[in-house]
């Protein structure tokens, strides 16, 4: 068993891409940890995964790590990033858990950033996730805001089939070839 640790951005679809991936190759992920802004398009993002993990996979435990900043936009923020990474990576690892980074989510200086905190801390495995076809950004975040994920999630409200449809579909995309490549 292992933990991914991941930016997460507006494409949530990077982390269940993978996931998915690793397992073919063997690897079982049980635990997601997640490093989030305070952007309201990636709350909507994070809910979206947190649904997915939940709907499509059930053994798998979702931890979200909130940066004190809504979006990366300087050194410090950059800096900070990485302190923060570094901290959460590290952690990970001292509980005995082997731990897998993907540099494929968030701001591109994000991937960066979790490369170096890994690297820091003796990560040994970095993977970055293609998806073969993706032209341009989609609809999907901004069909998933017309929901109240995070009551849905709660448990508070009931989630539309077309809800869980639309999620399970651009998670898990049958038309797209995926290629993980291990950095």
């Amino acid at each position: 068993m292992a933990t991914l640790v991941s930016a997460l951005g507006t494409s949530p679809m990077v982390v269940t891409e993978t996931i998915d991936e690793l397992r073919k190759r063997g690897v079982k992920i049980d635990r997601i940890v997640v490093l989030t802004t305070r952007d309201p398009r990636i709350e909507v993002s994070y809910y979206a995964l947190a649904l997915d993990l939940r709907w499509s996979y059930g053994d798998v435990e979702l931890k979200r790590v909130e940066l004190p900043f809504s979006d990366i936009k300087s050194q410090e923020d950059h800096d900070e990033f990485v302190r923060i990474a570094k901290e959460v990576i590290d952690e990970e690892m001292k509980s005995g858990r082997e731990v897998i980074v993907s540099v494929a989510g968030g701001r591109k200086t994000m991937g960066v950033g979790l490369y170096k905190a890994g690297s820091d801390v003796g990560v040994r495995d970095f993977y970055h996730v293609i998806a073969e076809g993706v032209a341009g950004t989609s609809d999907f975040l901004k069909n998933l805001m017309m929901y109240d994920l995070k009551s849905i999630y709660e448990g508070k409200v009931e989630a539309p089939e077309t809800l869980k449809n639309l999620i399970a579909w651009e998670m898990h995309r049958p038309d797209l070839k995926v290629h993980l490549i291990k950095v």
